[in-house]
Order: structure tokens, then C-alpha cells, then sequence
């Protein structure tokens, strides 16, 4: 229990947090932490007033003890009845993806009823260690090397306007067309930069009348009329098929945007953890499928 607690705490970032995922109060899950930096005699965890964080021996230990822990684990599953999965799940999404992942956090929560689920609603780029997320769904490249990714396909980017401002402003209908025309850009929240209009020509720039960094927002304006926008598929079909925004430009559309499944690039995961990532391969099927089936191409 001693090795069990430090690595929960590691995992949670806090003892009060370990203590609860292990059903022990505080203070028997600091005593055991203590009980094992004394057996090893070196610090394994830097205290301060807010949270813990592993020293350097710290993260190595903890490195070393979850690969045999989920060792062990794996040896009692296959000597005992299956136990039910319990804890906590915290995955990272971007905003507007939730209607889309709804299917599979149901599909989860039916197999797992007691893993409780906590989603971290934003756009920026989520940190697994350092923002406690066990997963991340993201759009395009991946950089963090100390992530692993399960491809769950690619989404069309479209560039979509409310049928109130084509009538005020007309449809282009060539890439050209569009520096006579207003639009908005999305700004990265993790570096500041606007993403630029890809197009499968090349086009002026629109005139940005707005630069917002939150994708629900962004969707939002593109509804009042504000001007064009180019979003993920997935995060307006609904308005198209409901006809309160409309396509142009189909024709032009650049290469669909990679989504991708984020978790930690560790030499072992947790059960509720592992259990996301056999639900997310079934629901998603091959890997090379377009995301989310739901949407069609126009």
C-alpha cells in the first residue's frame, strides 16, 4: 500500500486527491509515503501549502512502481472475478465537441457506471502532466513527444456563413472572391496566432471583422451573421443540415484536419484509462475512417 499511495498521489497531485481514489483518509496515505521515503531514504515528493510534485528520484520511482503495480493488476484480473472499474477520468476537449462525443462517453459510463467522468472544456492545448488530464482529443499536427495518439480519423474543414450575411453580401463563388468579402479567424490560445484560411487554391484574405480563440464562439458569430468563417465539419453539422448555416466554397476544400485520442506516453496507464481506449477503437472503428461516421460530406 505504501507504493500504491505515492503512485496515486504522483498520478492525482495531491494526497487528499490519492486518498479518496484509494478509499484511506489523508493521513494514512502521507504516513505510507512517508514509511517509503524512509525505507529508500531519499525524498521522493517536494511538499508546499497547495499540491506535491516528485522530485527527480520521485519520478523515477514513480515510473518504476506504476509499470509493477499495473503489472500486479493485470496478474490479479486474470486470477479473480472481473472487479468493477472505479475513480475518476479527466479528459481535455475542445469547445463544441461534446455533442460529438456524447455516443462514447455514454457508451463508457454504461460499461464503467462507476468512473466518474471530468471534462476540461477549451481549445488550448492541454499539458496531461502538468493539467492532470488522463486524455485529449485534438485537431491536426501532434507535438508533444510525451504523448502517444490513438487516430480517430479526420473531420472537413468548411468555410460556412448564416444565409442572413450571403444575402447581405453575396456567395463567392471562387476563392478569389474572397477579399470582397468580411469574415472572422480563429486565434490559437496556445500561441497567440490566428489560423489561416486553407483553401485547395490559393485566395486573398477576407477583411476579419473578428479574431475570437474559442471555437464555440467562433460557430456563434458565424450564426449572428458576423461573416465567414472556416470551421471543423464536426463542429457545425448540425446548422447545416438544420439550414442555419450554409456551405460555400465546397469545391476549394483543403485536406481534412486529423483528430486524435491523446494520452500519456508512460510505460503503464491506468484500468479506467485503458478502458477509454478500447471504447474509443470500438466506437471509432478503423482508424482510417473519417471521425464521427455522423458526418456526411456535403
Amino acid at each position: 500500500m505504501k507504493q500504491r499511495s505515492f503512485v496515486q498521489t504522483v498520478r492525482t497531485g495531491g494526497i487528499a486527491s490519492a486518498a479518496r481514489a484509494l478509499g484511506l483518509t489523508p493521513s494514512a496515505v502521507s504516513k505510507n509515503i512517508s514509511r517509503l521515503e524512509a525505507e529508500l531514504g531519499v525524498q521522493l515528493l517536494a511538499r508546499d501549502n497547495r499540491r506535491v510534485v516528485p522530485t527527480e528520484r520521485g519520478l523515477r520511482a514513480y515510473e518504476a512502481y506504476g509499470a509493477l503495480l499495473a503489472e500486479l493488476d493485470r496478474l490479479q484480473a486474470t486470477l479473480a472475478a472481473p472487479a468493477a472499474l472505479t475513480g475518476q477520468l479527466a479528459l481535455s476537449v475542445p469547445g463544441g465537441t461534446l455533442a460529438w462525443l456524447a455516443p462514447l462517453l455514454r457508451a463508457y459510463r454504461a460499461r464503467h457506471p462507476q468512473v466518474q467522468l471530468r471534462l476540461n472544456v477549451s481549445d488550448a492545448h492541454s499539458d496531461l502532466v502538468r493539467d492532470r488530464n488522463d486524455l485529449a482529443i485534438r485537431f491536426g499536427h501532434l507535438k508533444d513527444s510525451r504523448t502517444r495518439a490513438l487516430p480517430l480519423g479526420s473531420t472537413p474543414l468548411l468555410v460556412c456563413a448564416a444565409p442572413a450575411y450571403l444575402a447581405r453580401a453575396g456567395t463567392p463563388d471562387r476563392p478569389a472572391a474572397l477579399g470582397e468579402h468580411e469574415g472572422l479567424l480563429f486565434r490559437l490560445p496556445d500561441t497567440g496566432k490566428t489560423r489561416p484560411v486553407q483553401l485547395s487554391e490559393a485566395a486573398p484574405a477576407w477583411r476579419c471583422c473578428a479574431v475570437i480563440d474559442d471555437g464555440q464562439a467562433l460557430v456563434q458569430a458565424v450564426l449572428a451573421g458576423f461573416g465567414l468563417a472556416q470551421l471543423p465539419a464536426l463542429l457545425v453539422q448540425d446548422h447545416l443540415e438544420q439550414g442555419r448555416l450554409v456551405e460555400v466554397l465546397a469545391a476549394w476544400r483543403p485536406q481534412p484536419l486529423a483528430v486524435n485520442l491523446l494520452y500519456p506516453d508512460a510505460p503503464w496507464l491506468p484500468a479506467e484509462l485503458d478502458a477509454f481506449l478500447d471504447e474509443a477503437r470500438r466506437h471509432f472503428g478503423q482508424a482510417e475512417a473519417q471521425v464521427a461516421s455522423a458526418i456526411r460530406s456535403r
